[in-house]
């Protein structure tokens, strides 16, 4: 298995401890793409591949424009399931504005989606409504407002689980919920008031989701929980003081996540109960609005 972690900043010098039976790790260093084999920590490097945005295939938004009016459609495999009528009369982008695409439900049979109002970048950080409508078509419904990362929802046992909330610092007041079809009526997953939830995945199983929490505050002092889809929890990590976990992910039998402290993250994981780490360094993040920035995806 490897796992990829696509960093934004440039990595300090390589530092890595052999852990055997942990794949390998892959990370971007400016325009190098670094290798590195955590059993024996022998390191490759290539160039690094150009970013691609994450698609859903068969997804897609389709706009037509009249002069002063238009409209966009969602289209699901060459279907048309909602239709938005727009007016470019004082609104360059639009009004009620373009159509951000979220993905699709595992049975393909909803799709999320959100209305940016006005095309404004700026409104959009602090969150956006997302629904879901039928692939059939049919009238949308609300699912919850929260902030654009992909990483704030996962799909478990054909439920969503998501980080709901607004106000673009993750570390402020952001809910746990879970909701799904027919009615997408979202509920909150834990009702923990003052604590602020982040970054999620979906366990093995699809029974839980591992995801980052912390008391709500303007800092990051991120720690994983295990929560249950039946409200249970368990706290995984306690990283030091000055410290946050963040960025879960699980890859043959093990979850990976991020330490970091002074926007310098390393690599680590947990397997059968034991932390292993530091793995490797990562290198500098600095991050922006309490959220250091660690996209990774891992595969087998």
């Amino acid at each position: 298995m490897a796992v990829v972690i696509a960093s934004v900043a440039a990595a300090a010098a390589l530092a890595c401890t052999p852990h055997p039976g942990l794949g390998t790790v892959v990370f971007t260093e400016g325009a190098t793409e670094h290798v590195v084999d955590l059993a024996t920590c022998r390191e490759t490097t290539r160039p690094a591949p150009r970013p691609r945005p994450v698609t859903t295939p068969g997804l897609r938004v389709t706009a037509e424009r009249h002069g002063k009016s238009g409209s966009q459609s969602i289209v699901l495999d060459g279907r048309v399931v909602l239709t938005v009528r727009e007016s470019y009369a004082t609104v360059p982008a639009g009004a009620p504005g373009p159509i951000v695409l979220f993905g699709v439900s595992p049975d393909r049979k909803w799709v999320l989606y959100a209305i940016d109002p006005q095309g404004s970048s700026s409104l959009a950080a602090d969150g956006l409504t997302i629904s879901a409508v039928s692939s059939g078509g049919g009238k949308p419904r609300t699912v919850e407002f929260g902030l654009l990362d992909d990483r704030y929802r996962a799909w478990c046992s054909g439920r969503l689980v998501a980080t709901a909330g607004g106000d673009r610092i993750t570390t402020h007041d952001k809910q746990l919920i879970v909701a799904g079809p027919p009615a997408w009526q979202a509920t909150p997953l834990v009702r923990a008031p003052g604590r602020s939830w982040g970054s999620l995945t979906c366990a093995p199983g699809g029974r839980a989701v591992v995801v980052q929490s912390q008391a709500a505050s303007d800092g990051a002092h991120w720690a994983l929980w295990h929560v249950g889809l039946d409200g249970s929890q368990q706290r995984l990590t306690s990283p030091p003081a000055g410290s946050a976990d963040d960025s879960p992910a699980f890859a043959g039998g093990a979850l990976y996540f991020v330490r970091s402290h002074a926007g310098a993250g390393s690599l680590y994981a947990l397997r059968d109960g034991k932390l292993l780490g530091p793995l490797v360094s990562l290198g500098p993040d600095l991050g922006s609005f309490g959220n250091d920035d660690w996209p990774y995806r891992v595969r087998p």
